[in-house]
């Protein structure tokens, strides 16, 4: 039996983009039976490090916690109330990472009830940081909504619990009461210092169920100092003005390592920090103090983090440092190449640091992912192009899938952003009903161009550019039906079918071409300004991308892969 059980819910798409979705398109048993060399495009989620954070603290205070992540996974109703039942639990906890996590927190949160109706139920997580108080109101169900860090409120939580008295007075939560939803106060951030190592049991469950489990999580920091107007980690719940960036010692991440290493083979690691690089000085002598420790031990590790373009990391020693730990990869802050939008966003930061950074990044051999926001609430037509001139200048088209540059802001609850948004749009929901619509009707905002003729382009670009991404992702699929076939004809000494597969990698090496071509066409046409121009852009754009295919394929992407399907089907046949 356990004292918790923490629960990640499934994602349930709701018809809207969102920030975070990790895009989980097949379960643990597909997985096993795809073919090894698959497995490496259906790279395994990664853990909710919150609830892994949170039951390595709880079990550090001595009680028994079972964390269950459903990414991966589809239990019916009927499994998680045996669940509950079987456990008999004092306190469950349900994780909302992000928006696509709530359909399913709801569903969970019911099956909780039906299977034991006095259980003390908890609701948290890093959407209902900036949500707690609306979830709260939405979803009476649950007994309180937890937001911020949870380690210490849950703490508070199970020792009320276990001591039959009031937890109302645990700071960091939303509740019911007398009538009205109320709180009881900013929560207690714990000491980083002093903290457990956040728990594997996801990794464990891999492993035990033979899925390889080369890539882990973790953190070194939390927080950040900056103050951009699209994100809430600046108002993060508990933060001060001498806390807003908080770290673990370099000894301690790196000593996790090796456990993680040793016991789950891990090869590459997500840092998940909001800031990696945090602030200064103090960033730069954590940041490269920590890659020493990794050179120090000779350990062999790759490794992606966050962080800003003003940063002490985006210096030429530091990067070089890094990259001999194992940085492999890096999401730099850059957002913009317009100064004016840098200024909207309180960037603090100048396009000319953006353009540095891309310059020592390339001369480091470390690859970019470059954070980029195209379009938000105030972008002009002259800001796209100063975008785009950008783009081209500093050569940042490289990225694994060139499309994402074509990215809007969305204004979520807790950003300065989102207070500053007027006359919010609603938006849609098709699929989304009871108290999860309700919540994400509030959650975010949506909003409409001044300049209609942004608001066209971003309408036509977005439509056709996720086309083009989309058979992005389906690439490496294809190819792999073009290499089993061409195994199927050489067994029996016939030609492979390799000239196909040039012909597709060819399609992704040009895409950085295609794309600035593609924003270049969408900007002239703006600058003309012609009527009904999101239609005529539109048209435009897809015979675009039409003609990219036939140069590179020879024919239309969608009539290759059919036609590749066909050989390829018969070459199986055949074999």
């Amino acid at each position: 039996m356990a004292d918790a059980v923490l629960m990640t819910p499934r994602e349930i798409l709701t018809g809207f983009s969102s920030v975070n979705n990790q895009n989980v398109l097949i379960n643990d048993d597909e997985y096993l039976r795809l073919d090894p060399a698959m497995r490496l495009f259906y790279e395994k989620v990664r853990e909710n490090l919150g609830v892994a954070c949170i039951a390595g603290h709880l079990r550090s205070c001595g009680y028994a916690v079972r964390a269950l992540n459903l990414h991966g996974r589809n239990p019916s109703d009927e499994a998680i109330t045996e669940l509950i039942r079987r456990e008999r639990p004092r306190f469950v906890g349900i994780s909302i990472m992000y928006d696509l996590h709530i359909v399913d927190a709801v569903r969970l949160l019911r099956c909780v009830r039906e299977a034991d109706p006095s259980v003390f139920v908890a609701i948290g997580g890093a959407f209902c940081t900036y949500n707690a108080k609306l979830i709260a109101e939405r979803i009476p169900e649950a007994d309180c909504v937890a937001f911020g860090e949870g380690e210490l409120t849950v703490e508070g939580l199970m020792e009320c619990l276990a001591a039959g008295r009031d937890w109302r007075g645990v700071p960091g939560l939303w509740f019911w009461q007398d009538g009205r939803v109320r709180s009881s106060g900013s929560p207690k951030l714990p000491d980083l210092a002093k903290e457990a190592w956040p728990a594997r049991d996801l990794l464990v469950h891999h492993r035990r169920n033979g899925i390889p489990t080369p890539v882990a999580s973790t953190y070194t920091s939390r927080g950040c100092h900056a103050k951009c107007t699209f994100c809430y980690v600046p108002r993060a719940p508990g933060v001060t003005a001498g806390n807003a960036w908080r770290v673990r010692s370099p000894a301690d991440v790196v000593d996790e390592i090796e456990y993680l290493q040793r016991e789950f083979g891990t090869r590459f690691l997500w840092f998940n920090d909001d800031n990696f690089g945090g602030a200064f000085q103090d960033g730069y002598h954590h940041a490269v103090g920590f890659a020493e420790e990794i050179l120090r031990r000779d350990l062999r590790i790759s490794f992606h983090c966050e962080f800003r373009v003003d940063t002490g990391l985006v210096d030429r020693e530091a990067l070089r440092t890094l990259r001999r730990a194992g940085m492999a990869s890096a999401l730099l802050g850059m957002e913009t190449g317009a100064p004016s939008m840098a200024k909207r966003f309180r960037k603090g930061t100048m396009v000319e640091y953006n353009f540095d950074a891309a310059r020592l990044f390339k001369q480091e051999g470390i690859e970019l992912e470059p954070g980029w926001i195209m379009v938000e609430p105030g972008t002009t037509l002259d800001e796209l192009w100063e975008n785009l001139k950008f783009i081209v200048a500093a050569d940042i088209a490289v990225s694994e899938n060139p499309f994402s540059f074509i990215s809007r802001a969305i204004a979520l609850r807790g950003t300065e952003m989102y207070d500053k948004i007027a006359d919010p749009m609603p938006p849609e929901l098709p699929d989304v009903e009871g108290p999860a619509r309700a919540v994400l009707l509030e959650a975010r905002r949506e909003y409409r161009i001044p300049d209609r003729r942004v608001e066209d382009v971003w309408e036509a670009w977005s439509r056709v550019s996720a086309e083009v991404a989309d058979r992005k992702e389906e690439l490496p699929f294809v190819a792999q039906l073009i290499v089993d076939a061409t195994r199927a004809r050489r067994t029996r000494g016939e030609p492979g079918l390799r000239p196909l597969l040039s012909r597709l990698r060819g399609w992704a090496d040009g895409l950085a071409e295609l794309l600035v071509a593609f924003l270049n066409l969408g900007l002239l046409l703006a600058d003309e300004n012609p009527p009904r121009l999101a239609e005529r852009l539109e048209t435009e754009l897809r015979a675009l991308v039409d003609a990219y295919d036939r140069r590179v394929l020879g024919d239309p992407y969608p009539v290759f892969v059919a036609e590749t399907r066909r050989l390829c089907g018969e070459q199986a046949m055949a074999g």
